[in-house]
């Protein structure tokens, strides 16, 4: 790669965080350090930078024994194409993003326990749960949606200012260099057939159904939120398509966990 004096600088601050330059399986794995990446072979042993990792080693983002980091992507790399400068922002999510939010299960057991005749018994109970239904937002969609803009304008130039104080270095601009640079963002996600050990079993796969339960489809309706009867992959690409119209991210989509090598040997390397 031939690059400018910008694209060297952020390559040399890249690299001045080598210990968290970690196989791409490593960086995919759990707290229980089971990875969404299956690793047979040489699959998917290209290195990248683990962000997360990166974020909690640094100083800027703890407040004597209170830490609050960003919501950044697991992994972060970058590549030069031709004349275009590219980052890749990429999040390991071991879960299934077919599925529906996790609000529509809450409707689910308010509704039930409406249609079982409870309401007398507890009303309180339910209407204090049909509040909570109405304020609810699902975590696990916000921090997916969350975690691209977090990274390109909290993490990495909080992360930069460290670095810039820590060493003696030319100044990058880093803000007007992320919003020059194309940043592709994926999320990584299971497979629904996937299982880590490799036994996929009729008994233990996993389909994701088509099937909206009525009640989230009917509330979806009457109060016009769209989050009850989408699923997690469809909420998120309304996110992404945001971000690449306002410029944020140059693309954004989603990978399955199986096909990952496949993209690093097509758009990484």
């Amino acid at each position: 790669m031939t690059l400018t004096s910008d694209e060297t600088k952020f390559v040399e601050f890249l690299k001045s965080f080598n210990e968290f330059y970690w196989p791409s399986h490593k960086i995919a794995e759990n707290s229980k350090g089971v990875s969404i990446l299956p690793h047979d072979g040489e699959k998917n042993e290209f290195h990248m930078y683990a962000l997360d990792e990166i974020c909690h080693s640094c100083r800027i983002f703890r407040e004597g024994n209170v830490r609050f980091t960003p919501k950044t992507t697991d992994a972060l790399w970058y590549k030069k194409d031709e004349n275009n400068f590219f980052i890749f922002l990429i999040e390991f999510k071991g879960d299934f993003l077919c599925k529906t939010s996790s609000k529509c299960s809450l409707v689910e057991v308010v509704d039930s326990l409406k249609a079982k005749n409870y309401y007398d018994e507890l009303s309180g109970e339910i209407k204090a749960l049909d509040k909570i239904v109405d304020k609810y937002s699902d975590k696990m969609l916000n921090g997916l949606a969350a975690k691209p803009l977090e990274t390109v304008t909290i993490a990495l130039p909080l992360i930069y200012e460290e670095y810039y104080k820590d060493n003696n270095v030319e100044y990058l601009d880093i803000r007007e260099f992320l919003k020059n640079s194309r940043i592709v963002y994926r999320v990584v996600s299971i497979s629904a057939d996937y299982e880590p050990n490799r036994q996929r079993t009729r008994g233990r796969s996993y389909r994701c159904s088509n099937m909206i339960p009525s009640a989230c489809r009917r509330l979806a309706r009457e109060r016009n939120d769209r989050e009850l009867e989408a699923s997690y992959e469809s909420s998120l690409e309304t996110f992404h398509r945001r971000y690449e119209m306002a410029g944020i991210v140059y693309s954004a989509g989603f990978v399955d966990n199986m096909a990952f090598n496949n993209f690093i040997e097509n758009y990484l390397k």
